[in-house]
């Protein structure tokens, strides 16, 4: 490749110029984002289930979904949190499972739970989480020309459909915008006023017909009373008789003055049947006249109304079959069987109607009305004809007993006259014996037939009362029946509910397309059914019903209808001014910092369209990633300058420099162009690792470079030099390449965070390291062999002068072999022991421009002081020397529920407010003092606040913080029990703050316990006791939607004036349908007293779950100073010797959890990372042995990390570890160049010694220039204060350090260790010539000027002469 490229310049030539045009073109092209592209292997399941517990959503919906989702292929772990309303679980993936094929999935099983959940849940909401789901900007919106109702007009019909077409912009979401409502509130009082009409008219027509039935209570009363007296006759007259019978005379003379006195009787008895008869006659027309005008119609029964109230009748009382009921009105008048069989059918229909009615939402009501009409008209004309026949036969039989009577009274005085003939003829003339027994006998037989007819006639007229007074009572109890039906139908209160009046509004307010229809024509055209309403006076005046003699019930007449809005009900302000804030949402392929810029750039124009309009980007991610690439780029340049520093100062020469100057940037674009075609992204970690390359990368260059310099300095022709000066070292740079390169492969092992976060950094050294390989072996020997044409002798007397004390410390070391050895093991061991106790983070925490604060208040604290204190905190925040800017709203910043579509447009939690604080460059700068002052300002606020001083992009969120505790368990009280064991413990341990279980909020818990057994018996289930409290506690509902104008308005339905308090609630009515004795359906009224208790006992604010086991997780903040690995080994006894209730297992989790997760993989890529550097370095040195003499400088550098770590008071996170990986691969090359060289030269005969000490003199410089170059490159990162520059500082410190070190101790310790182990020449084995004979025999020069200097050191020496040696 050397000997290609020196003898084709122009190839090379044309290779450059192609890698410079792609490379710019890949960087134009490459996406700019904070974090590479991580594919989270999480999805997450939404479910909402309004009202209810916590407890209730894990039993109804969390359990099912866990049971559906935990079986699916590549689930790791399921886990879930139960809270009020709502349910969310999260399924944990194998890593680089195809998220799209599991959301399929997933979908699908979700899909097959059918009815496993509660109906009253909400469609499971699946959801990948993914970075996206954070919003890029949060935009301030303010106009000095409007006030909030204009600024929201204008936010939501001009500004957001603008933004929403910027490139890359997903969505839009706001927070603070005014929005209007149209609220129905009832008004009880116009309620009242509506049933007192009803209430009017029903009492009108009861009191007649009470009238009535009053009237003919009365007539009743009158002839049981005249029936009696006639009764007291009778039994008298038989007294009579008995005593008459003593004597004929005084007999016949008694039954002469009987019979006188009987024939007035009987005429007043007949007198009386006449009158009777009227008033049968009188009712009869009365009965008449009321069968004229029906009850609820005003009309008499006709055949089209008879033909009505029989379909009612067959609709709810199909049991009675048609053959049994009278088909017409006539029939039904002839027929006394099937009239009453219709009666009774009536009474049955009534009672399923009413049923009908009681169960209604309010839908069908008019309807069910119109049926309940008809029935009751039907019934009570069947009443009245039967009443009509019966009073008609009652007539008839009257007549007949009237004109039996007349016979009698005829009979009576034929029978005196009879008698007196008698008498008159025993007064003139003496007895006949047989006379007087013929008189007696007629005498007595008259008056006992005379005495039984009249107890005949009292008998009958009592049977005939008996059976009026029965008719009187059913038509009574029909009259009270229909009575509390009216009163009942006539309060609205059944249809003015919130449910039923919200489903009226929507079936009203009902717009459909019902499908195509044809004219005659054939043209076709789209049915479209309904027009909902288009302005607020037009749902006022909606019908909600018609009732008789009332007329139309509108809306309007029952509830107040207005337009609302929410502008008091939220908080949104920039500085002073109130304000609508937009969270910006990017699209999942969009790069973060081109929709920044773009939607930047759109904000401009729109400001210099509007001197009015104030747009501000209060938090940008754009922003924080333009500040941290542009610290990187600026460490890269000047770690690049510093670079070419190093070499001319090293080489004294301009044109060697030149040529490794010229190989920087084509490295990097060439490894750019590779990071392009490979779908790296420009992000903190690729640009780190491009920043950390670029002092790598000009390794290769340097040694080939210097090595074809030194060539050229000892005659060698320029093209030779190149070619052979390069395939010298061409092994031993691609050996060391390799070993940086392997270093890097085990992270194909790895998974998780680590793979994530390290992926790109590490390919991206892969690449910067290959492309500085290909360049080194073909740009340099090309650009070399031009420029070194002319050989320049330049010296170098203070590098000759370091040599010369090298050599003589190096010899030393030879000698004493101990020293160099103890030391670096002392160092080492202490390295060790501060591993042991040094705290260790995942990811270092990063600085920004960007703070964030929040300020939470007592949860009781009305909307008004929420406010107040939301201005003064503002207020206090705006006073601090170096804050730009400042923005607030409403609700918390970090709300999972609003993150997956729980939450709501505006912030409904006033109690917590967000502040979101822009920082000036020199506010930046001292970010420490900002805070301080903020929290100084803020500290007399009545709440408590706290600040988020690393930004808005807070990598330390990716990995936990703080010290957290999962506590396993089945039993809730068990585990809360347990969580309060283990928070004693842990505020015990210093540097443990905010200890919290996760419970604090939550509230107490009422729970009624039903006694299912006595609610049953009254009829009432469990469901329908909870539905009448769930509808008596709610006070609200939305209905539907209202358009006016293009606007579009939700509908509320209102109605807080009769929520019962917990003492009331036990006085709550419940009504059930039961069976009486008879077995009829009645309604029968309880309260909720009769069968619930209650009890109070601690709420549960989320109750978690993992795997299908309960836990809950006690968290705890980290204070500062304090590391939380460090309080999590000191917790960890004392929780292992905790005692917690039987069944209650705690681990530590969390952050600590994740770095022992990182730790490990870590040391299982280092222990992969040495043995594939031991490989490659077998095959380099064709021996088992050397490698290790090699692999010692990696606890060198070790060591020398640590040592930096320690100096700079670092703490170990994932970046540094990543340096010590890095440094795995880097320092062993320098150790491959000495092996290599060493064995070169003694492979040419010079001695052991000889050969290292020559070996430490010849690659001294390389090695030292090489070195100095990466650390140089590597103190621009470690000293660079700007944004971000915390992220790659721990991996700076520790590849300083470390290669400082490893450097210094491989030019000792890696001789010392050759020495000791390395006795045996190396063997070379001669396959011919390679190509190599022309160069000069190093081992030969350097044998001849050793053995000059041995004996110029054997000869004594001329004192000046030694003096102007030195």
């Amino acid at each position: 490749m050397p000997k290609f490229s020196v003898k084709k310049p122009f190839t090379v030539l044309v290779a450059v110029i192609l890698v410079i045009v792609l490379g710019f073109v890949s960087l134009s092209g490459m996406q700019t984002d904070l974090l590479p592209n991580m594919n989270l292997p999480y999805l997450m399941v939404v479910t909402t289930y309004p009202g209810a517990s916590p407890e209730q959503v894990e039993g109804e919906v969390t359990k099912p979904i866990e049971n559906s989702l935990a079986t699916l292929n590549g689930v790791k772990n399921v886990t879930s949190q139960s809270n009020e309303n709502y349910s969310l679980v999260t399924l944990e993936y194998e890593d680089k499972t195809n998220m799209d094929s599991a959301m399929v999935k997933a979908s699908t099983a979700l899909n097959q739970l059918g009815d496993a959940l509660p109906g009253v849940c909400s469609t499971p909401m699946l959801i990948e989480m993914s970075p996206d789901m954070l919003a890029t900007q949060y935009i301030a919106v303010s106009r000095d020309d409007m006030d909030i109702y204009e600024l929201s007009d204008y936010v939501e019909n001009t500004l957001l459909p603008k933004l929403g077409r910027v490139d890359g912009v997903a969505r839009i979401s706001t927070t603070g915008l005014v929005k209007k409502t149209v609220e129905i509130t009832l008004n009880q009082d116009k309620i009242d006023a509506v049933n007192d009409k009803l209430l009017v008219q029903v009492s009108d027509r009861l009191a007649d017909a009470k009238a009535e039935l009053d009237k003919s209570q009365a007539q009743l009363n009158t002839t049981k009373k005249q029936l009696e007296d006639a009764q007291k006759q009778v039994q008298a007259g038989k007294q009579q008789l008995t005593a008459q019978k003593d004597s004929v005379t005084a007999q016949l003379k008694d039954a002469i003055q009987k019979i006188d006195d009987q024939i007035p009787e009987l005429t007043r008895q007949v007198t009386e049947a006449g009158a009777q008869l009227q008033e049968l006659q009188q009712k009869l027309d009365n009965l008449k006249m009321d069968a004229d005008r029906l009850p609820g119609i005003g009309v008499p029964m006709n055949e089209e109304l008879y033909a009505k109230g029989l379909a009612v009748v067959a609709e709810y009382a199909p049991q009675y079959t048609a053959d049994t009921l009278p088909a017409t009105w006539e029939q039904a008048k002839a027929d006394a069987a099937k009239r009453a069989a219709l009666q009774s059918a009536c009474s049955d229909a009534a009672a399923a109607l009413r049923s009908d009615i009681e169960n209604d939402d309010g839908t069908n009501l008019p309807a069910l009305s119109e049926k309940q009409l008809y029935l009751t008209a039907l019934s009570a004309a069947l009443t009245a004809e039967q009443q009509q026949q019966d009073t008609a036969a009652a007539i008839t039989d009257l007549n007949a007993k009237i004109d039996e009577l007349n016979a009698q009274l005829q009979a009576l005085n034929d029978q005196r006259a009879q008698l007196q003939a008698t008498l008159e003829g025993l007064t003139q003339n003496p007895l006949d014996p047989s006379l007087g027994a013929l008189a007696s006998q007629l005498l007595f037989s008259g008056s006992e037939a005379q005495l039984g007819l009249g107890e005949y006639q009292i008998t009958d007229g009592l049977t005939q009362l008996q059976a009026g007074q029965a008719q009187l009572d059913a038509a009574r109890k029909q009259y009270e029946s229909a009575r509390e039906e009216a009163l009942k139908n006539a309060n609205l209160d059944q249809l003015l509910n919130i449910t039923t009046l919200s489903q009226l509004i929507m079936a009203q307010n009902f717009s459909m397309p019902a499908g195509y229809i044809d004219d005659a024509d054939g043209n076709s055209y789209v049915l479209k059914v309904g027009t909902p309403y288009d302005s607020v006076d037009a749902l006022g005046d909606m019908v909600l019903c018609a009732v008789p003699g009332v007329g139309d019930v509108q809306l309007q007449d029952v509830a107040d209808v207005r337009l609302t809005d929410n502008a008091d009900a939220s908080y949104a302000k920039v500085g002073e001014n109130r304000a609508v804030l937009l969270s910006v949402y990017k699209g999942s392929t969009a790069s973060t910092s081109a929709v920044s810029k773009a939607m930047n750039a759109e904000m401009t124009a729109l400001e210099a369209d509007n001197s009015a309009l104030h747009l501000t980007a209060i938090m940008d991610q754009g922003d924080y990633i333009k500040l941290i690439v542009r610290n990187v780029l600026s460490n890269l340049i000047e770690g690049a300058i510093l670079a070419v520093i190093v070499l001319a100062f090293f080489l004294k020469d301009l044109r060697p420099t030149l040529v490794v100057a010229i190989s920087m940037p084509l490295s990097v674009l060439f490894a750019i162009v590779l990071m392009y075609f490979s779908g790296i992204t420009l992000n903190i970690l690729s640009l780190s690792g491009l920043a950390l390359g670029v002092g790598m990368l000009v390794d290769n260059s340097v040694v080939v470079i210097e090595n074809i310099y030194r060539l050229r300095n000892r005659g060698l022709p320029a093209a030779r030099a190149a070619v052979q000066g390069a395939r010298q070292v061409q092994g031993s740079i691609i050996s060391s390449t390799l070993t940086t390169v392997c270093v890097f492969l085990p992270l194909v092992f790895s998974s998780g965070m680590v793979m994530e976060l390290m992926d790109d950094m590490a390919w991206t050294i892969t690449f910067s390291l290959l492309a500085s390989l290909v360049v080194a072996l073909t740009v340099v020997p090309c650009a070399g062999s031009t420029v070194l044409k002319k050989p320049k002798d330049i010296r170098h007397p203070l590098f000759d002068r370091m040599q010369n004390g090298y050599e003589k410390l190096l010899r030393f070391c030879l000698r004493r072999k101990a020293v160099p050895l103890a030391l670096a093991v002392v160092l080492l061991g202490v390295s060790v022991w501060r591993v042991a106790t040094m705290g260790i983070v995942m990811i270092p925490e990063m600085s920004s421009n960007q703070l964030s604060m929040s300020l939470t208040l007592p949860a009781d604290t009305p909307d008004a002081d929420c406010f107040a204190a939301a201005d003064a905190a503002m207020a206090a925040v705006c006073g601090v020397d170096g804050v730009e800017t400042v923005g607030a709203m409403s609700g918390g910043s970090n709300s999972m529920a609003a993150t997956v579509g729980l939450g709501t447009d505006t912030a409904a939690h006033n109690t917590e407010m967000t502040f979101y604080i822009l920082l000036t460059d020199d506010g930046a700068a001292h970010g420490d003092r900002v805070q301080q002052d903020i929290l100084q300002r803020t500290a007399g606020l009545n709440g408590e606040v706290s600040l988020n001083a690393n930004g808005m992009m807070d990598m330390s969120a990716l990995s936990g913080s703080g010290a957290e505790v999962d506590i396993y368990g089945n039993d809730l009280d068990d585990l809360r029990t347990a969580a309060d064991a283990v928070k004693t413990v842990m505020a015990e341990i210093p540097g443990v703050e905010d200890i919290s279980d996760g419970q604090d909020a939550g509230d107490e818990e009422v729970l009624l316990t039903i006694d299912k057994d006595k609610a049953m018996r009254s009829g009432l289930t469990v469901a329908q006791i909870y539905q009448k409290i769930a509808a008596a506690l709610s006070t609200d509902a939305t209905a539907t939607t209202l358009t006016v104008e293009n606007e579009t308005y939700t509908v509320k339905v209102i109605n807080a004036a009769d929520v019962p308090t917990l003492d009331a609630l036990f006085d709550l009515e419940l009504t059930a349908t039961a069976m009486d004795d008879s077995g009829q359906q009645v309604q029968t009224t309880h309260t909720l007293g009769e069968f619930a208790t209650r009890s109070v006992r601690p709420g549960y604010t989320t109750i978690t779950r993992e795997n299908g086991a309960r836990k809950m997780t006690v968290t705890a903040s980290t204070a500062a100073g304090y590391n939380t690995t460090l309080i999590t080994r000191e917790l960890a006894p004392k929780l292992a010797a905790l005692t917690l209730p039987a069944g209650c297992t705690a681990e530590i989790a969390g952050e600590s959890s994740q770095v022992s997760d990182m730790l490990v993989q870590m040391a299982k890529m280092l222990a992969l990372a040495l043995a594939f550097v031991y490989f490659v370095m077998v095959a380099q040195f064709q021996s088992l042995l050397s490698p290790f003499i090699v692999l010692f400088t990696i606890p060198l550098a070790f060591t020398g990390g640590m040592l930096g770590l320690m100096a700079f008071g670092e703490q170990l996170s994932l970046i540094s570890l990543m340096g010590f990986l890095v440094l795995m691969g880097v320092v062993v090359n320098n150790g491959i160049v000495f092996v290599d060289y060493a064995n070169q030269l003694r492979i040419g005969g010079l001695e052991r010694q000889d050969a290292l000490v020559a070996t430490g003199r010849t690659r001294m410089r390389p090695i030292l220039m090489t070195t100095l170059t990466t650390v140089l490159a590597m103190v621009t990162m470690l000293l660079s204060t700007d944004a971000g520059s915390e992220m790659g500082k721990g991996m700076a410190i520790v590849i300083i350090g470390g290669l400082t070190y490893a450097t210094l101790m491989t030019l000792f310790i890696v001789p010392v260790l050759y020495d000791s182990f390395y006795r045996k020449p190396p063997v070379n084995v001669d396959v011919g010539d390679e190509g190599l004979d022309d160069l000069p025999d190093d081992a030969a020069e350097f044998a001849a000027e050793f053995a000059a200097r041995r004996a110029a050191e054997q000869q004594p020496q001329d004192p000046e002469k030694e003096e102007n040696d030195l």
